[in-house]
Order: structure tokens, then sequence, then C-alpha cells
């Protein structure tokens, strides 16, 4: 990946060398090996890449490409470039080159701002058209590669991250509280409002737009298809097409230049990843290895799936890049890691992902496949019951109802799946005049933290339910929605994106075949049986694979694997142990008038008594978001010591990766999906 850096100065003047280099330098791990700088009167386009960027299937071997009147500075790589090429040779367009600056700027010279839908890949990019004054920027739609901007004033300015426009001179630091307390609860507003007041950022799927001096626009160019909207083909047909499209996708991820790599799990989504570039392999007799890199867990341990990882190697005739849990902490260095982050909201599994960085150098490789797209695609949570209560299909309800186990379910469970769901928003507020002032949770919303400042909420505007993250599209099933969620929610873009760059940090690049448009448009076509019935989960996912994975790999399991969230409660409780109630009457967060601490430490309190999922992520997120503010000297370290070495202690075996379902998420509002 690479540090991109752009500056627009309306009086003309251009930046100097120190402000470019001191800008740059705060973008390092995302490429400091070369770097160049573009001047032309006021504008300034910057870029700097890692050495190994510049081989083939990545960037390449340019830094800033210009063609006559356009210059572009891109962060990509890209997929389906001979599709690309015939667009373009469609529209009498010949890119100049073959790297995918090349052929980004030819898709503007071909389609203008509407050029990212042309795109098949991950991408970041800036593109300034000298005649027409404009600037165009744009990012893929699943977001692993950021794009910040602000208007100083005099000078525009769009940069990877955060810290580099912090650097700018014209840059306030001040916080913006709304976003630092929506940290807390997992929130991402939909809004383009960052942590900093002067600081926006660009969403996934977003072109951005400025022409001379007038404001910014954004333009979505990318938007998630409707689910389950029919198909002709049967379940078998279905299933051979799916492991074709899974073939191609995965082919045009591997390396073109070495090994690659599959963070693999036990569970259906990397596996079937690793089984398809296997078949791709085999077949092309391509160069290069593709070989799983995985976390070992003791024996016992619900997140141990280190026989079934075994079984696919062997299948394969690979051997496994292992990793023991016990060597991962959950937390190093926790107040530096605050300290380097640009932002309060950090992913939990950060120390995961780059000790598998850390595995996957050690096979020589630079690409790192995930299983990212198989828990949205192929597996439903029980919302299904919503639909066919809806519907009136109760005969389907009794009998799906019966398959999933439910028989001996309450009233409760039954009002949590199929009827709450579906019920208003005035109706879930409604209901606490009689639940004590608590309304109902509503169904794809994160509640805002009980222990946030009540004068704070009413003075921001941040009600819990003025965050609608889902809208039901008109004549959509309730189903529907939820899977179209996992792709429009924009916390699950900046998960990804917080995931990527901890693996960068590492020197590699995560892929992900399964979050491809093509196979998420195909997917969206299958009828919700094809991906769960009854406790059976991934029926298609699972059937395209039966003839690259082992059969009992394939073979419905009587209980999920690889779920160790029981030891990430057991690591909280540790934490917030170690935590007096005295060390938080001085918190930073309190000083700001965040969050109430009698509150808080109820919640900490009643976690610690009884557990359960409900608080678990915002209570691990309210930590690290005191942590960072404390990490910017808004209080005394030395108040949180005492937590930060406890957590600091831990480890990663309290928070290892897993595949959530799509309850998991919605409850635990996290994913890691490896």
């Amino acid at each position: 990946m690479t540090a991109i850096l752009a500056m627009f100065a309306n009086d003309g003047h251009t930046a100097d060398e120190a402000l470019v280099t001191r800008m740059l330098a705060r973008m390092g791990s995302r490429g400091g090996a070369r770097a160049s700088v573009w001047r032309e009167g006021g504008v300034v386009i910057a870029i700097s890449r890692h050495e190994w960027e510049f081989g083939p299937g990545f960037s390449g071997p340019v830094l800033i490409v210009q063609d006559g009147d356009h210059v572009i500075a891109a962060d990509a790589s890209l997929y389906y470039r001979d599709d690309l090429r015939r667009k373009l040779a469609a529209k009498g367009v010949r890119p100049k080159g073959q790297t995918p600056s090349h052929l980004i700027l030819a898709a503007y010279q071909a389609f203008g701002e509407k050029c990212p839908e042309m795109l098949e890949g991950d991408f970041s990019f800036v593109i300034w058209d000298r005649k027409l004054r404009r600037v165009i920027a744009a990012r893929d739609f699943m977001g692993r590669r950021p794009v910040f901007f602000a208007d100083l004033g005099s000078t525009f300015v769009i940069a990877s991250t955060i810290g580099a426009i912090l650097e700018h001179p014209l840059s306030s630091h001040d916080l913006n509280l709304v976003s630092v307390a929506e940290s807390m609860a997992g929130y991402v507003s939909s809004s383009e409002a960052t942590c900093y007041k002067s600081v926006s950022r660009l969403h996934a799927g977003r072109t951005l737009v400025r022409e001379g001096r007038a404001s910014v626009r954004t333009i979505k160019h990318w938007e998630a298809p409707i689910f389950h909207s029919g198909s002709s083909l049967s379940f078998d047909d279905a299933a051979e097409q799916l492991k074709e499209l899974l073939c191609i996708a995965t082919a045009e991820r591997l390396s073109q230049s070495g090994n690659s790599a599959v963070w693999m799990s036990g569970g259906r989504d990397s596996t079937a990843v690793f089984a398809a570039g296997k078949e791709v392999i085999r077949r092309s007799l391509i160069g290069g290895d593709l070989r799983p890199v995985s976390i070992s867990y003791p024996v016992g341990d619900s997140g141990r799936e280190d026989e079934a990882i075994q079984a696919v190697a062997s299948y394969w005739n690979s051997s496994v890049q292992w990793l023991n849990i016990t060597d991962v902490p959950l937390l190093d260095m926790p107040l530096e890691r605050a300290a380097q982050r640009d932002e309060p909201l950090v992913h939990i599994f950060e120390n995961a992902y780059r000790a598998l960085a850390t595995a996957t150098n050690k096979i020589d490789a630079h690409v790192a496949l995930d299983g990212v797209g198989g828990d949205q695609l192929f597996l439903r949570s029980h919302i299904q019951f919503a639909d066919l209560l809806r519907t009136g299909d109760f005969s389907g309800l009794a009998r799906e109802w019966k398959a999933a186990g439910f028989q001996k379910s309450g009233f409760t469970t039954f009002f949590q799946w199929a009827v709450q769901p579906v019920l208003p928003t005035s109706m879930l507020l409604g209901a606490a005049r009689f639940r004590r002032g608590r309304p109902l949770q509503a169904w794809l919303r994160r509640r805002v933290p009980e222990w946030t400042s009540v004068d704070f909420i009413a003075q921001s505007g941040l009600p819990e339910y003025d965050r609608v993250l889902a809208r039901r599209r008109r004549g959509e099933a309730v189903g529907s929605t939820e899977s179209r969620w996992y792709f429009t929610d924009p916390f699950f873009t900046s998960v990804f994106r917080l995931g990527a760059d901890c693996a960068l940090e590492h020197g590699v690049e995560l892929r992900s075949p399964l979050y491809d448009a093509r196979i998420i448009e195909f997917a969206a076509t299958r009828p919700m049986s094809d991906h769960f019935g009854g406790r059976e989960g991934k029926r298609l996912l699972r059937h395209a694979m039966r003839d690259l994975l082992p059969a009992e790999i394939l073979a419905p399991r009587a209980e999920r694997t690889g779920t160790p969230q029981d030891y990430a409660g057991d690591a909280l409780v540790q934490a917030l142990a170690s935590a007096s109630s005295e060390q938080f009457q001085d918190s930073a967060l309190q000083s700001l008038g965040l969050i109430d601490i009698p509150a808080f430490e109820r919640a900490r309190m009643n976690f610690l008594r009884y557990g359960g999922t409900n608080h678990r992520l915002p209570l691990l997120l309210t930590l690290h978001t005191e942590l960072w503010l404390r990490a910017r000297g808004l209080k005394d370290r030395n108040v949180v010591g005492s937590v930060a070495s406890e957590i600091s202690s831990l480890s990663a075996v309290d928070w290892a990766p897993s595949e959530p379902t799509a309850s998991d998420a919605q409850e635990e509002g996290t994913t890691l999906f490896t």
C-alpha cells in the first residue's frame, strides 16, 4: 500500500519541501522506501511507497504519473485488468502503461468522474485535472485503503491518514467529541466526520469531486445489490458457478511474483479460499506457493480448530505456518499504541493481525488472503423468522423454528427474532414506558453505552435511535436488509481498514476473494434457503467446495467451532477488575463530559458479577478511548497505569480471531471474519 498526499492552495503558494516531508513521514507505515513529489502552481501531489510494492501485481514501478493535463497518485491493486482494457478500447482509449496508475488514469480519460465504477480491485487514488482545475479522489467499496480530506481555508488537503493532515499548520487539533463518544459504542458515523473537527473521511465506495474553489461533493459509485432477488439456476448449477467465480477471484488476487498466504481457520470461508487458490495453481501450474498461516489453540479450548486446519492442508499436500495463541499478547504497550493511532477506534484483534502478518513474512509472502465476505454472503442469522411472520407463512415459520432447534425456546426468543425486527421506531421507543425507561433494542442498531453522559447526549444530538444503520428498501425482505447492512454500515469498512493497517506494518497486503463484486452480485440472487436451513449454515458455499475440500470439513457440525468468545469475556473481566472506581474518578472521558462515572461503575461491576455480551465490546472500547485521550496528554497517564499494565499481560487467546455469525456481529458490533 501507499501513502498519498495532495495539497491545492487557493492563493497559489505551494507547500515547502520541509512540510511535505513531515506530512509524508506521518504516513511512514504506509510506505517510506521511495517517494516522489510533483509541483505546479499551488498544487503539490506527493507519494511514498514500500519497495516490495514496485513488483508486478502491486502498484508497480511508478510513483506519480502525468499524462498531458492529468496527474495521478494511486494506491491500488487492480483485478480483472483485461476486462478493464476492453472497456477502455471500446471508448477508444489506450493506457500509456500497464500499472494500476496508468489504467486508472485511462479510465478517467474515458469515463470522467464515473471512472471508479469501471474499476475492480483494492484502491484509493487522487487525480488532478489541470485543464478543468478538478480534483477526483475515490476508494473501492471494501475500503481498506483510506482517504481523508480537509478544507483549511486557503488550502485543500487530501491524505491517506488523519495524522498527515494534522501536520499541516492550518489544521486544527480540536476534537470532535461526538465522534470520540461514538468510538465507545463502535459507531462510525454515516457522516464524513472524524474525531478531529478539521478532518473529514471519504467513505468506502465513494468518489470525491472538487472543481476550482467550489465545495466538495461526494458521489456513491458502488451500491450494494438487493439480496435474494431471484435466480433460475438450480442449487447444483449455482454451486458450480460459485466455485468457478471463487477460483477466478482468488487467481486475480494471488501474488504474481512469489508466495501467497491464506490466514486460515477451520471454518467454511478461509478454507474455501485456500482450496480455490490451490485449485488455480494446480490448473495453471503457475509459480509460487499458497500456504496456510493459522493460529493454534490448546486442546479443549473452544477456539481450537487445529485438526480441521491440518486436514485441509494435508488434503492439498501443504504445510501450515503455525502461530501459538499463547505467544500473542492482547495488548502490547497499550499507551504507546494509543499514542500512535490517529483515532480512538481500535481493532480489538490488532495484535493478532500483526502476529499473522509476521508469520506471513516467514514464508516470504507479501500477499495474505482471508475469508472476509463468507459470513456476509452465505450465512444468515435467524432473521428469516421475521420474514416468515411478516408474510404470513406460519407453517414455514413453525417448520424452520423446529429445524433450528428452538421448539423449547420461550416467547422472548420468538419476540427477539420474529417480532422485534419489524417493529417501527415509535413502538420501540414507546416500550420504554413499560420497561422502566428503557426502550427496546432496535434491529441492526448499536446502543449508546448507558454510561454516556445524559447531558452530553442532550447537547450533542446523540440519542439512541437517530442512527438508522439500515433502512428497508421498498419491497425488500427483512433478511435482505440484513445482508445489505453488512455492505453499507461504515463500521465494517472501518474495521477492515484498521486490520489492513496492522498487516501493512509488517509488509503484508490483505486481499479478500469472497468480497469480490462479481461474487457479491451472484450471491445476492440466491434464495435464503441456499444459505441457512435449520441448523445447517453456508449450504451453497459448502456444496461448491465438495470436490476441493475433505468431506469431514464440509459436513454439518453439531456445534460451532473456533469461537473463543467466552475467553473474550474473561479477558475483559481481568482488565476491569484491575480498575477501581477511584482511578476512573479522574477519567479523561469524564473531564470532557462524555461519561457518567457512577453509571460506568455500575456497568463495570455488573459485568464483573454476571458477565454477558451486551456490555463487553463497549466496555473494552471505552477503555481504549480513555487510553487514547490520555496518550494525548489530556490526563495524567498514571491514573490508568495499572489498567494498562494489566491488559498488557493478557494473551490474545482471550480475543482470538473467529468467524462470528450475523447475530454475533450484531451483538458484538465487531468482526474479523478470517
